[in-house]
């Protein structure tokens, strides 16, 4: 076994314990057995402290079948060491479930049928919490629409008996339609005070108007920046909980990511959710059911529907750009800076194999497409841990962090960053006391 897939089961094992916020002495007896079961070191988990579980799970799933049967086994041991599995619990099973356990799907030509992954977003302020199963799609499936139109009412019965609830986005903007406009546009103005008449109106035209597909790539994917692809299949997010980087706070400052499943749906969806919800049913100890009084035409401002209405209202955070400075003539280090729109500048110090290491998997994400190989150099892994915790040390309060830092996209390492935010400093040949930054795409 790897260290990188040491690393990754001491993270599942970790979020595991911390589920239901109880640290019991049989789940750290259990942890030890795990610990000596695998291997694990006490370097294992201090570097598990600096990924999330959507990192983890890719790494595991290249383990044997057989493996990975007993690893999710010995996790769920965990769970039921207090005989008691709560729903955070049972919401890293379903993951663990469908990302390792699930036998892979072909299509009737003989291709793969897509896999459920895990996906993550930083998290802030207005967050999708609770239990929920969203449908989302990038592009409109008129099919999938039509059987979700047909087994509504009986999707949303199911998953609120389980504790969940389902979002189609297509009938919430009915519920907004059916809201008599005057009481929306007085609701809009008393939550966003600071908005003039033609703003008030233009979030009124948006609750009303907003599709999934809108709803993925405004919402998921560009304002929430979710670490999945801009075209996928039709698919359930379902929000699992929340993965704490670094764990430990003694480590420096932490950054909360909420994490998704996201099942891509090859089968009806009815079936799917049926097996999803059977299986979370199958595992959790303490259920729960969601029952909602009589709030037709009523404006909701809880759970996602706050959420969506946040992020509507909420104006889009600027972030700074990635410079690639180079060797500091004062100092001597390497460094990068993250220029903000008030022309402050905070850079942090890289070594020269860092520094170099960064700026190729930038410049290749760019100009070369897709990235860096991941074996590249065997020593990659940890001169990228070291890149992305300080960054986490240096900017703590980076908007879109995560875009920032170097992730593994299947067997290379990429930036997600906008091309249009990242340069590289140069001296002015024809004076060499005048900087100019030029893009990453032009170098």
């Amino acid at each position: 076994m790897t260290k990188e897939q040491r690393i990754a089961i001491s993270r599942v094992i970790s979020d595991m314990i911390k589920a239901d916020n109880i640290i019991e002495e049989t789940e750290i007896q259990d942890m030890k057995q795990l610990m000596s079961d695998y291997s694990l070191t006490r370097q294992d988990m201090e570097a598990a402290q600096n990924i999330k579980l959507s990192d983890a799970i890719p790494v595991l799933r290249v383990l044997p079948q057989k493996v990975r049967e007993e690893l999710v086994n010995k996790i769920y041991g965990i769970a039921q060491s207090d005989n008691v599995c709560v729903p955070r619990e049972a919401l890293l099973l379903i993951a663990l479930k469908y990302c390792l356990l699930d036998e892979e799907k072909k299509q009737k030509d003989g291709k793969p049928l897509p896999k459920p992954y895990l996906v993550s977003c930083a998290t802030g302020e207005a967050t999708l919490n609770d239990q929920y199963m969203v449908y989302i799609e990038s592009k409109f499936d008129k099919g999938m629409n039509d059987q979700l139109e047909r087994n509504f009412r009986l999707i949303v019965s199911l998953s609120r008996l389980s504790g969940f609830n389902f979002i189609y986005i297509p009938k919430m903007v009915q519920e907004f339609k059916k809201m008599r406009k005057e009481y929306v546009l007085d609701v809009i103005s008393y939550m966003a005070p600071n908005f003039d008449n033609k703003g008030i109106h233009r979030v009124y035209d948006r609750l009303c108007k907003m599709t999934t597909v809108e709803f993925f790539r405004n919402v998921l994917y560009e304002r929430l920046q979710v670490q999945t692809t801009h075209d996928i299949t039709p698919s359930l997010l379902i929000n699992i909980g929340t993965s704490v980087v670094p764990y430990c706070s003694t480590a420096g400052p932490v950054q909360y990511y909420t994490e998704f499943l996201c099942v891509p749906i090859t089968t009806d969806i009815l079936t799917l959710v049926e097996g999803i919800l059977g299986y979370y049913q199958s595992r959790v100890s303490v259920r729960q059911t969601i029952a909602y009084g009589n709030s037709n035409g009523q404006f909701k401002h809880f759970g996602f529907y706050k959420a969506l209405f946040d992020f509507l209202i909420a104006p889009p955070p600027v972030a700074p750009d990635l410079i690639f400075l180079g060797q500091s003539m004062k100092t001597g280090k390497h460094q990068v800076a993250f220029h903000f729109e008030s022309g402050y500048e905070k850079t942090i110090d890289l070594t020269p194999k860092e520094y170099n290491t960064y700026l190729s998997i930038a410049h290749k994400s760019y100009n070369e497409r897709p990235g860096l190989p991941v074996g590249t150099d065997r020593g990659l892994q940890s001169v990228i841990s070291h890149i992305k915790s300080k960054i986490t040390k240096g900017v703590p309060d980076l908007t879109y962090a995560e875009q920032y830092k170097p992730e593994r996209n299947g067997n290379l390492y990429i930036i997600r960053l906008d091309h249009t935010k990242v340069f590289v400093r140069h001296r002015n040949l024809s004076n060499d006391y005048e900087l100019c930054d030029i893009p990453i795409t032009d170098i």
